[in-house]
Formats: structure tokens, sequence, C-alpha cells
């Protein structure tokens, strides 16, 4: 890559450095980056946390992730990188612990010639981000007034940065109200809110897919476009996580639907943008979830569905039901399934259903968006294959088999008229013969490059929360009735597929 892609110098400042984010995907993403020659020579990482440590004991700790995670891993590089780690033991959310955080950054940043520029990530349970937002503000880590673009990087102004993970609140109110305590400290484009799922390769390729090919753009609208799904499938339960994901935050319409999903739809249905600048691209999107309407309260058991997974058996194993998973409470509620149906009221989407799905436990492990044109208008073919024919689809998957899949209907070889679906497939991993970054890697380095265009804005958070407000209101309100269940290692709950059969779709399910 060309040197200007490379990351600002700065000192990144991860509070919460003990935890399992840190480990296992902060310094591995952070070491490919300076295996790749993105990092400056003027960088450092400074890790917060109140556990006891010293500098050596947090490198060899953080040395073994590294070599499991990262891309590539050499003795050689990583005791070059690792001179750059150091730690500080401090409880971010007490006043008194600051005097000590702030000598220790200015030591580092004159040992290691990283000037003013700060890159703060809170890499911290929830419910600390408010106290830790608010006490960086009060200790003036935050220089006013030096916010800093990387678009103009002629002036060279020191900047401080907050990256901030989700979930980002548990409802609409929360969400408004985080918002608020950071934006009393930091302007909004110092505001990172991170979703590694628009780190991811393939997403940022949908961009290059839709606006720089003139054959797709002109059928991308409701005259060509049936429907639209977006799937995120694990194949793993709450493995080990049960009293995390049963809190207020869990559950599969918070943890995903609310969090990434609608991000990636918007991607995938936005208009095309001025220019490539941030602020152009993240408007567009905001415009996309604005004209999401809300479901009214009689109508959230029509568009939206819920499940929990069951025992069931994967390969030979058998495995258990998410009320038997350690944390979990016996009468839980929290879903683990999540279903919606919503509509995009523009002139291009107006009538064209977009059905959002994220569940745990399920057949196969898969995050993918499928394009489902409509029929022909005409069959030509009715004594062949009329009854057979499938809609033409573009299937892009996200992960894993990173790629495009453009589906459509093919003659088989031979005297007859027999009609086959084939697929031409943009493979990522064959066409361009390496991997995908990282989504960690990416979006750290754009972070310390100024780049918010993967990140959140803000009225993009609330604009999510709004949409799914209701149902987390509905189905809170009526907890009386049971949550459907399905089996674990399927495809989700009946009512799943009852909710495309009204509109005569089906899940794009994989055998």
């Amino acid at each position: 890559m060309p040197l200007n892609d490379r990351a600002d110098p700065c000192l990144a400042v991860i509070f919460g450095a003990s935890g399992d984010l840190t480990k296992r995907k902060l310094i591995p993403a952070l070491y490919d980056l300076h295996c790749g020659g993105l990092l400056p020579d003027q960088f450092a990482v400074m890790g917060i946390s109140r556990s006891a440590m010293s500098d050596d004991e947090f490198r060899t700790r953080l040395r073994g992730f590294a070599e499991q995670f990262a891309a590539e891993f050499s003795a050689e590089t990583w005791d070059a990188f690792a001179k750059g780690l150091h730690y500080h033991a401090a409880d971010s959310t007490k006043p008194d612990h600051y005097a000590g955080i702030k000598q220790r950054m200015a030591e580092l940043a004159k040992t290691h010639g990283t000037g003013e520029n700060a890159l703060l990530y809170l890499s911290m349970a929830p419910h600390l981000y408010e106290p830790t937002i608010e006490q960086i503000g009060a200790h003036g880590m935050v220089v006013e007034g030096k916010s800093w673009c990387s678009i103009d990087r002629d002036k060279r102004a020191p900047w401080q940065r907050i990256v901030i993970e989700k979930p980002f609140g548990n409802d609409l109110d929360s969400a408004t109200h985080l918002n608020r305590v950071l934006g009393r400290v930091f302007e909004e484009e110092a505001i990172y809110r991170i979703d590694h799922y628009m780190g991811k390769e393939i997403v940022q390729n949908l961009l290059v897919f839709r606006f720089a090919n003139a054959i797709f753009e002109p059928i991308w609208n409701r005259n060509y476009i049936d429907h639209i799904q977006v799937t995120a499938a694990e194949t793993v339960g709450v493995e080990g996580r049960g009293g995390y994901y049963d809190s207020p935050s869990g559950g599969a319409m918070r943890d995903m639907v609310a969090s990434h999903l609608l991000q990636v739809m918007a991607a995938v249905v936005m208009e095309p943008p001025n220019t490539m600048i941030p602020d152009d691209i993240r408007r567009e999107k905001i415009k996309v979830l604005s004209a999401i309407p809300q479901p009214l309260p009689m109508e959230v058991e029509q568009f939206a569905v819920r499940g929990q997974y069951g025992a069931g058996r994967k390969g030979d194993k058998d495995v258990p039901g998410y009320l038997e998973e350690e944390g979990v409470s016996p009468d839980s509620h929290t879903e683990t399934y999540a279903a919606m149906q919503v509509s995009v009221q523009t002139w291009r989407w107006e009538g064209v259903p977009i059905y959002l799905r994220s569940g745990k436990s399920m057949a196969k492990k898969t995050t993918e968006i499928v394009v489902g044109f409509k029929p022909t208008p005409h069959c030509l073919f009715h004594e062949q294959a009329c009854k057979i024919l499938n809609p033409n689809q573009i299937v892009i998957n996200v992960q894993p088999n990173e790629g495009i899949r453009l589906r459509f209907e093919g003659k088989v070889p031979g005297s007859g008229m027999n009609i086959k679906d084939v697929e031409m497939d943009f493979d990522y991993v064959k066409q361009f013969n390496t991997k995908p970054p990282d989504a960690y890697a990416t979006l750290l380095l754009d972070a310390m490059r100024g780049d918010q265009t993967l990140y959140k804005h803000r009225d993009e958070i609330e604009q999510a929360w709004r949409i799914v407000q209701p149902v987390l209101d509905h189905w809170q309100a009526h907890n009386e009735k049971p949550v459907p269940k399905y089996a674990a290692g399927s495809w989700g709950p009946a009512e799943s597929d009852a909710l495309l059969k009204r509109n005569r779709d089906h899940w794009h399910n994989h055998s």
C-alpha cells in the first residue's frame, strides 16, 4: 500500500485492556497492521485496567493470542511490535486515578514521539462507558477545538478520538443518552462508533459492486427486485456467555438486528452518494434508516418473530437448549432468534419487503445478503420447465467464503429443453489470491487515519433503535406468552417461515 495509507502517529489507549476483546481482536489486529507496514514508527499502545501487571507481563499475556489470532506471526516481528506495548493499572471510573493515567500517557508520548495524538478505545463493560467518558472530559484529555479530519492532512493538528464498542445502549432512550454524554466531551467527527460487520471486506465491496458497474444499478429498484434478505446465522449457542446474553443488553434483536443488520441493509439499498467522502456516504445510510416506518403495536406480531433454541443435535453431538445454558434464567424470555420485515418508503424501494434475521445455534454459520429478483413477466417454457423455474438471485456472502454469486437459468447440454439453475461466482479469495483483512484491522487503521466511512453516525444509531423499539416494547409487554422454540441445528422457528410465506417468499436456507 502507498505510504499515505499508513496510520497517523498516535498513542492508542485501550480502556479494559485485560478483557477478551483486547486479547483476541485488538492486539492481533494492530500486530497485523504492524506486519503490513501500516503503523508508523511513532506508535505505542497503553493498556489500562484494574488488574496489577507490568509491561512485560502484559506483553507475555498477549503474545499467545497474537500467535493464535493474527494473520501471520513471527517471533522477530512480535518482539519489535511488543516494544510499543505498555500497561498501566487504574480504574477509569475513579477521578483520583487520572493524574497517574495522564502522567503515563505523557511519558509514553514523549518516549515514542506520538505527540498529542491519542486514540482512546473503550473495550469494557457497557455500564462503564458513561463514567469513563465523563472522567476523560473532566480531566482535560481532549484538547478543545483541535479535532482534525484526515482529509486535511496538511494541517497536522493534534487529535484525540474515541472508539466505542457495542452494545451502544440497550434501547432508544439509553442510546440517545449515551450520544449526549459523548457529545459533551467530543465533537462528532472525533467519535467512532464501531461496527465490525461494516469492516468486513465484502460489505465494503457493496459500494463498488453497485456504483462501479453499470449493469447492476439500473435494475437496483422496485421494478426488478422482489425482496431482499439479510441473514446472520451462528451454529454456536451462547457458549458460556449466558449471563451477559440474558441481560437487558442481550437478545438477538438488540445484539444483531439493531446493531449490525440494519447497517448492512442500509449499505445495500442506499442511494449513490455524491462523493466517497465519509459524510456523504453516512448521509445516504441515514436517509435509508429514516425512511423505514416503525411498526404499530398491533402490527408487531405480523412483522417480527422471536425464538429460543431448544435442545438438539449437531453432527454427532447432543447440545442443550438455551434455558439449560449456564447463567440463563429457566423462565427467560430473551430471544436467541429474531426476524423482522421492514420496508423503505422511498421512490426506489416502495413495496419491496426486506427481511432481516439472526439466530444462534442454527444449521449453518453464514452471513449473507440475498437479492431476489422478480420472475419473468411471461414464461416461454410452459411445457419444459415453467413450474420449476426460479427467479434470478444475487447472493452476497459476507462470511465465510466471501464472494458474490449470480444465479440464473441455463439450458442443460443435450437435445431436450432441460433448464437448470447455474451460478456465476466471484470468490474473493480465489480472485485476488489473498484472504480478506480482519475487520478490526481495517477499522482501527481507519480510526487512526481519521476516516469515519465505516463507522456509525449518531443518527444511524438512534434511527436503528427507533425502528426496533416497538418490537422490543411489545415483546416485553407480552412476556406471559411462550417464546416459540426451534431445535438447535435448525433454521429457526416455523413462525419465521410464515413471516415470508405471507408474501409468497421463502428464506434462502442452505442444505
